[in-house]
């Protein structure tokens, strides 16, 4: 099958299957209503991920001999979207996020042989092969992913189109590498995202929701490891640099809050994107600003395609170092502002 005829059937699947979704939403309560951490102003129905999943699991079993790679990542995808629509409706502790998580991932792992069995040469003394060690490294980098785009989906339009650069730039490298299975989930889960987009910016008449940022976390994670183990295999630093904002911004929040005694997992609003319209920064700018950095990271990443590991982490490192000056700005600009 042509992937522009996957990319077009996912993406009309989900434009057009959004106003039922709308519907659906509204009657069962998935509703986000303005106030606490919400910057909008208006309720707005929260399942813009059902429409977004199910293209994908629809199309992909046309695409795809359903074998037990193809087969373990529809069944977990599921999982996630099952618990992203419980959340968006009844509201998910971190933990019951976490639980399913590891239920899904482990079906991954134990069912299809998905897993981080290779960190690359990241010390310049030859691959690091993990053994063992490799299933909870996986159990940690899945939730991790799941979580920091979980977070980073607080405005219009910003977890939608920063989903749709990283599966673009995993389109380009499977295709490069010659891995199909990536390639083509790739095109249909960015189908599918774009499918919602103009519903999702610049206003929102529907939110993607926990339903949809646990089933795009879970996919990106997946398509990460996918690309990087295994005998058709890119540097397991390319995904890291592609997904480099969201796992920046999280590590950054995680570790002030720890620094602050708080819980690393209580939301609150010091996310990048928060800090950035604090410091004066109106909505549309900082949507495209964060875009931005997320397509630079993607280059970034094709510009070290041939780079040893080692190479890659120590530019990614002063990279994030050079965001975290940018975000400290920020924090200066918001503190100047408020004593005038």
């Amino acid at each position: 099958m042509p992937p522009y005829f996957i990319f077009s059937i996912c993406f009309l699947i989900t434009f057009t299957t959004v106003p039922l979704v709308i519907a659906i939403a509204n009657n069962s309560g998935a509703i986000a209503n303005p106030g606490k951490r919400h910057i909008h102003s208006d309720p707005t129905p929260k399942f813009g991920g059902i429409a977004i999943a199910a293209s994908v699991l629809m199309v992909s079993p046309f695409i795809f001999s359903v074998d037990m790679v193809i087969g373990s990542y529809l069944a977990s995808a599921s999982i996630m979207l099952i618990l992203g629509i419980f959340d968006d409706v009844k509201g998910a502790t971190w933990r019951t996020k976490l639980i399913f998580s590891l239920i899904a991932t482990s079906i991954m792992i134990f069912g299809a042989d998905v897993w981080i069995k290779d960190i690359g040469n990241l010390l310049g003394t030859g691959n690091i092969h993990l053994g063992v060690w490799g299933i909870p490294l996986t159990f940690f980098a899945v939730f991790g992913i799941i979580n920091a785009i979980n977070l980073i989906d607080g405005l219009n339009g910003l977890a939608c189109g920063l989903t749709s650069i990283a599966f673009l730039s995993f389109a380009i490298l499977a295709s490069i590498s010659g891995n199909d299975t990536v390639f083509f989930l790739s095109i249909a889960n960015l189908g599918a995202t774009l499918g919602l987009f103009k519903y999702n910016y610049p206003k929102a008449r529907i939110f993607m929701g926990d339903s949809g940022s646990l089933y795009l976390g879970f996919s990106l994670a997946m398509l990460s490891i996918m690309i990087t183990q295994g005998p058709v295999a890119v540097d397991p630093m390319l995904p890291v640099i592609i997904l480099g904002i969201p796992i920046i911004d999280t590590l950054r929040v995680m570790g002030v809050r720890m620094k602050n005694k708080k819980h690393p997992f209580r939301a609150d609003k010091t996310h990048l994107h928060h800090l950035m319209i604090r410091s004066g920064i109106p909505l549309s700018r900082v949507v495209k600003t964060i875009w931005l950095l997320a397509a630079f990271m993607s280059f970034l990443a094709f510009a070290l395609n041939t780079s040893e590991s080692w190479l890659m982490f120590i530019i990614f490192v002063i990279t994030a170092a050079f965001i975290g000056v940018f975000i400290e700005n920020l924090r200066i600009i918001k503190t100047s502002a408020s004593k005038k």
